[in-house]
Formats: C-alpha cells, structure tokens, sequence
C-alpha cells in the first residue's frame, strides 16, 4: 500500500512546470491559512500578490481580510476633506 507522499510524488513528476507552480502557489497560501489561531502573521507584499496569483489562476475572487491587523482605518475617514486639499483637485 502506498503512502499519500508517494501518491503525491508519482502525481507531481507527470505534471506540466506550469501545473506544478500553480500547485506550489496553493501549497504556500494553505501554509498561510494553517497556523494556530493565537499566531498572528502579518502578510508581506510579496505574499499577497502570491496569494493573488494564485485565485486568479484557480479563477476565484481576491480573498478578503488579506491584509487584516495591518492597519488602522482612522476615526475621521468618511469626514470632508479639508479646502486646501479639494483646491488641489480643481
């Protein structure tokens, strides 16, 4: 009886150096998605647009709360912006 790593193994040697990227990409945003919930990792640009490229090629949608605790929105968001500013815009 074979093991899953060797089932794994005979699959990915017949696959396309394409396929196998893609493969690589969803292996690396499951790494991202598996760790315990009281670690907190803050994504890096690089594994964002990784994470990106991987649902485009899956043809999904951007998945949401990537960036999450890496920012703050602040309290005067939605609030007008000042004159000098809209001058600039005019």
């Amino acid at each position: 009886m074979t093991s899953i790593r060797e089932e794994l193994d005979q699959k990915l040697n017949k696959l396309s150096p394409e396929k196998l990227n893609s493969v690589n990409q969803f292996v690396e945003s499951l790494e991202t998605k598996i760790q315990p919930a009281n670690m907190e990792k803050h994504l890096t640009n690089e594994d964002i647009d990784r994470i990106v490229e991987s649902y485009k090629q899956q043809g999904k949608k951007r998945p949401i709360g990537l960036a999450k605790g890496q920012f703050t929105v602040p309290d005067d968001f939605n609030e007008p912006l000042p004159d000098e500013i809209l001058d600039l815009f005019e």
